[in-house]
């Protein structure tokens, strides 16, 4: 069994399996832009780990309720993403190297096996 999601002000707990702990998508808030602040929606790379994966993904920026915000969907799943972790975000450029657009933190996940 693994912790799957925490509610602070309620003091809840959930546990699940191995199979909720892979997500296909997230929400990241308070973001730096280092270039292109401008973009609303965007194909991009994303990196959770500095040594993970870089997958391909959706990202589409939005005004939350606490600021500004992005939603990401995910081109291939991850497994053992949390909040509280940092997600850049890459344009890929086979030219040039791939250039960071920004960085935001993750508040949120969609677990595949929600998401089925």
């Amino acid at each position: 069994r693994y912790v799957t999601s925490i509610d602070a002000e309620s003091g809840t707990v959930t546990v699940g399996g191995s199979e909720y702990l892979t997500v296909d998508g997230l929400v990241a808030d308070r973001p730096y832009w280092l270039a292109d602040d401008t973009i609303r929606e965007i194909d991009c790379e994303v990196q959770v780990r500095a040594h993970g994966n870089v997958v391909p993904a959706r990202l589409v920026r939005v005004d939350g309720a606490d600021g500004e915000e992005f939603h990401l969907d995910l081109g291939e799943p991850l497994r053992g993403v949390a909040p509280g972790q940092a997600a850049v975000i890459y344009r890929p450029d086979a030219a040039h190297g791939d250039r960071v657009l920004g960085s935001a933190t993750i508040r949120d996940t969609r677990s595949v096996a929600v998401s089925a």
